[in-house]
């Protein structure tokens, strides 16, 4: 089941239970009689864990192609609007709700709310010259969209943007998805040292950047505190490595573009179902269910 799906059998039919609360309305106007709800599940998780092609699946699931791009699309909306914008999209929780599942990596920086970084997704090569010299990105040298995620400090992912161009900033990011207007004074944010967005922060609403490189062998006493910020910050890198652990996501081929904020926000989504990332998290989480 994890490795199809990536989420344990209990988590799994938990989604299929809240599936079964929707009247779908599926995508190419008609449904598919001959295959289950939970398969039906079970391909779309599949399709985002390994990428199976169409016909593959088709073969697994015995339907055909026709219909495994109709569930495929059908489950994604679906999974979209339970999982993204009925959760992720309506809370955005505060740092009272982290106390009592704060690591240890976060001991001198109990105020953090978030740790915000940048993914970065290769995609095929669109149409239109304007739209190459806007996908194409000089960091990776090769046409990509880029979102920017918050991650809680207690690993979960907390936020989402929608997918921007290659060669958008980060700050760009950052301005245009305000996601800075869902913190409160006294928060603190995490970021990386391309994130010098100090002037656009709300008022009492603090930034810790990981300082920039510089010449010299050793850094000061005040710059020490980049080991504890990288510490902390080391979360939100394993969150956004779980999120490419999604194949589909590995690169985004052109008949899903029109798909692909709703399958990037899905696969976050998703990893917030599976196992905690932080190992502290996970043995709290262990003791508290025995």
């Amino acid at each position: 089941m994890r490795m199809y799906t990536t989420l344990t059998y209990d988590m799994f039919t938990m989604l299929v239970h809240c599936l079964q609360r929707f009247t779908l309305t599926y995508y190419s106007g008609w449904a598919p009689g001959s295959i289950s709800l939970e398969d039906q599940l079970l391909l779309t998780l599949t399709k985002l864990t390994m990428n199976c092609k169409d016909a593959d699946l088709g073969l697994r699931f015995g339907i055909s192609r026709p219909s495994v791009s109709n569930i495929f699309n059908t489950m994604i909306y679906a999974l979209y609007e339970l999982l993204y914008e009925g959760i992720m999209d309506v809370t955005f929780p505060s740092q009272i709700k982290y106390k009592g599942s704060l690591p240890s990596s976060f001991e001198d920086f109990r105020s953090a709310r978030a740790s915000v970084d940048a993914v970065e997704i290769s995609q095929d090569i669109p149409h239109g010259l304007d739209s190459q010299a806007r996908t194409y990105s000089s960091y990776k040298s090769r046409h990509t969209v880029k979102a920017v995620t918050a991650v809680a400090p207690n690993g979960t992912i907390t936020y989402c943007s929608t997918l921007y161009p290659g060669s958008t900033s980060d700050v760009a990011i950052i301005r245009h998805c305000k996601i800075l207007q869902k913190f409160v004074p006294g928060d603190v944010i995490l970021a990386d040292k391309g994130f010098t967005v100090h002037d656009q922060l709300p008022s009492g609403v603090h930034l810790n950047l990981l300082p920039f490189l510089t010449d010299k062998k050793q850094f000061t006493a005040q710059e020490a505190k980049i080991y504890k910020i990288a510490r902390a910050r080391i979360h939100v890198e394993h969150a956004n490595e779980k999120i490419k652990n999604f194949d589909i996501l590995r690169h985004i081929p052109a008949i899903y573009r029109p798909l692909s904020t709703k399958i990037f926000r899905v696969c976050c989504c998703l990893v917030n179902l599976q196992s905690p990332l932080i190992r502290e998290i996970a043995e709290n989480s262990s003791y508290d269910n025995a």
